[in-house]
């Protein structure tokens, strides 16, 4: 639990649904994954928008795909933003496994200076896709 300190601080002004972040945290084992969990952003993809305000559903296993689309051939492969997407994949199908696993959503809701009042959901459809939002 140690590691969510950073996390917790950082929310410091908002209540968190503890149980549920920690379960989900707990329930992966990748460090990216937990990285993720922790900031919650991935390397490329804002799952939560902007985090200043709502936002609409994003389909995180989408947006992965679409930005790995780019990388058409090997010579594309052979780079740090495409080892940055397939690691931020990686990790998005252990989380959507683990909020699956979880009751297929978890959330908190942060409360701090000069943001709206925003709850983060992590949730997952019907096809087991990640699916970030602020409401």
């Amino acid at each position: 639990m140690k590691e969510l300190h950073a996390f917790r601080k950082f929310l410091a002004e908002g209540q968190i649904n503890e149980a549920s972040l920690d379960d989900l945290y707990n329930a992966v084992k990748g460090e990216h994954a937990k990285d993720v969990i922790e900031s919650g952003e991935f390397t490329r993809v804002a799952q939560f928008g902007s985090g200043d305000d709502v936002s609409p559903p994003v389909n995180v296993m989408d947006e992965l795909e679409e930005e790995l689309s780019y990388f058409e051939t090997e010579e594309d492969k052979d780079s740090d933003d495409y080892d940055d997407l397939m690691r931020d994949l990686e990790a998005a199908k252990e989380i959507a496994a683990a909020v699956k696993s979880l009751g297929g959503e978890v959330s908190y809701v942060s409360k701090g200076d000069g943001v709206p009042d925003l709850t983060f959901v992590y949730s997952v459809n019907g096809q087991g896709d990640l699916i970030g939002q602020a409401i």
